[in-house]
């Protein structure tokens, strides 16, 4: 964006910027917006809506030109973004529609779909534990484990992240006395625990959180034609090798590399036609609890993790 319009676009209201970044978008995704579009989503009249265009040429009059036929401006050869439109948050909006999702809206492109949701937590599960984290309080809940069945637990959340495959809690256990993942779907009752949170129960004291690794990801050395990798994962060159620097968290280091099929065996012997990414520096997962899970990795004693597929 043009630092004399960033600096004029602060002195008008954040409604205003809103529309703005919707016309903004329509020109740079779908090529053309019309003002009843704006009026529709925005619910405005015809008058506030034909202030905002006027608004929007006098910041970037280059970036539109007004078809009188049918009254709708298009994208010119000229046009340079207004607004930053990243990419993974434009890809939602041309799925789901431009807006804050209160509901589904009619900008959606009918172009553009995601993968289906098999994962998203029920509603109630998802706004209790917000509810806790926000509130610093502890929840009580039935808990269906994969290995041990249905449980009571005590745990104090701090965090609600998506693994990849999974929406998950993650928080002090007080039944196991550590921090702990626990899957969101297989929470099937939750309450608030009104109860006082000790010091040791906080985010700050879950060391695995709030340890940054970086890991080094480049195409596993087995594959014939790396670049192809490479342009997938947008990896930069790195002593002439393309490598793609990530960090993370070391409480989700191994989930990552499990739902990337990271190769994190030392000599990068799994199957490259499965594995098209390898981990280089595969020691750093030493000190990482949950390096059980990525594909391949063998510790320090030479024992090998289950390799997932």
């Amino acid at each position: 964006m043009p630092g004399n319009a960033a600096l004029k676009l602060e002195n008008h209201s954040h409604a205003q910027r809103e529309r703005l970044a919707f016309i903004d978008f329509c020109l740079q995704y779908h090529g053309s917006v019309g003002r009843s579009e704006l009026m529709a989503h925005f619910g405005t009249a015809v008058a506030s809506s034909t202030r905002d265009f006027t608004l929007y040429r006098e910041l970037a009059h280059e970036n539109l030109v007004l078809r009188h036929e049918n009254k709708r401006y298009y994208r010119t050869d000229n046009y340079q973004p207004l607004f930053h439109h990243e990419p993974h948050a434009a890809l939602k909006t041309l799925t789901h529609g431009f807006g804050d999702g209160l509901s589904v809206t009619p900008g959606q492109s009918g172009f553009c779909e995601d993968a289906p949701d098999l994962i998203a937590p029920p509603q109630d599960v998802l706004a209790t534990v917000s509810r806790a984290i926000s509130q610093q309080q502890a929840v009580r809940m039935t808990y269906q484990s994969l290995s041990s069945g249905a449980s009571e637990r005590v745990v104090v959340p701090h965090s609600i992240v998506n693994n990849g495959q999974r929406w998950h809690m993650r928080g002090y256990c007080r039944k196991r006395s550590a921090f702990r993942d626990f899957v969101c779907n297989r929470i099937t009752s939750v309450i608030i625990d009104k109860a006082g949170i000790a010091e040791h129960e906080h985010q700050t004291s879950d060391a695995e959180w709030n340890e940054q690794l970086t890991l080094e990801l480049i195409p596993h050395p087995c594959h014939s034609h790396p670049e192809a990798i490479a342009l997938d994962f947008n990896m930069s060159r790195q002593n002439n090798q393309p490598v793609r620097q990530l960090s993370i968290r070391a409480a989700r280091a191994g989930y990552l590399l499990r739902h990337w099929n990271v190769d994190c065996s030392p000599d990068h012997r799994l199957p490259e036609q499965e594995y098209h990414l390898w981990l280089r520096n595969h020691n750093i997962l030493e000190h990482c609890a949950n390096a059980v899970l990525a594909p391949g990795y063998v510790d320090t004693h030479g024992k090998a993790a289950v390799t997932i597929k």
